[in-house]
Formats: structure tokens, C-alpha cells, sequence
């Protein structure tokens, strides 16, 4: 069986994987330790994003390491600590929010012709 099917038996059987009522395998790619350093980026911003309690939890552990959480990504670019990636991901939202309305406009325009 795939992973995908593994989880597809889970979910029949009424297995989800919560948290604050969020299904964490509709934002992470594993379940697994939420303050571990193998977490990849995407799984960071959805952290951030949808589990806002776990992300504070991260900033006080940050607080406390000198080590960033995740120093480089694969390809080798700086990431930061968790501090650093919050400005990040803050202002990748807010682009996406201006970027997304800004098509809502456009879509709008183009059909009041």
C-alpha cells in the first residue's frame, strides 16, 4: 500500500490527526514532531499560519538556542531562525492576500465588459 492509501484506510476508519481542528495531514507532509529540524519550509509556514500555538512554542525555544531551527534549506539557502522566518512568512501572506485581490479586481473588470 502507498502512503496515500494508508491514509485514505485511516480516514475510513475515522482516524484524522487533529489539532485545533485542523487535519494536520491537509497542511503537513508528516505528523510528526512539530519542533523538529528536518521540518521543511512548507510544513514551518503551515505551522505558522494554522497552528499559531505551536509556533509560539518555537519562539520560545528559539529564544533559548543560538542555533537557527533551519540553518539552510537543500539548496543551500539561508533560512534563518524562527524569528526570521515569522517576517517571512508575514510577508508572504500579505502578498498573497494583495496578490489574490488584486486578481479578484482584475476578474471583475474583465466581466463588467
Amino acid at each position: 500500500m502507498t502512503e496515500a492509501d494508508c491514509l485514505a484506510y485511516c480516514y475510513q476508519r475515522g482516524f484524522f490527526w487533529e489539532e485545533s481542528g485542523v487535519r494536520l495531514y491537509d497542511i503537513l507532509d508528516r505528523v510528526s514532531c512539530w519542533c523538529c529540524k528536518n521540518k521543511n519550509r512548507k510544513e514551518l509556514k503551515a505551522i505558522y499560519q494554522f497552528l499559531p500555538q505551536y509556533w509560539e512554542r518555537l519562539k520560545e525555544l528559539q529564544a533559548q538556542i543560538p542555533m537557527p531551527m533551519k540553518p539552510y534549506s537543500r539548496k543551500g539557502v539561508p533560512y534563518g531562525n524562527v524569528f526570521d522566518l515569522e517576517k517571512v512568512f508575514e510577508q508572504e501572506i500579505q502578498a498573497e492576500n494583495s496578490g489574490s485581490s488584486l486578481k479578484g479586481k482584475r476578474r471583475r473588470h474583465e466581466q463588467s465588459r
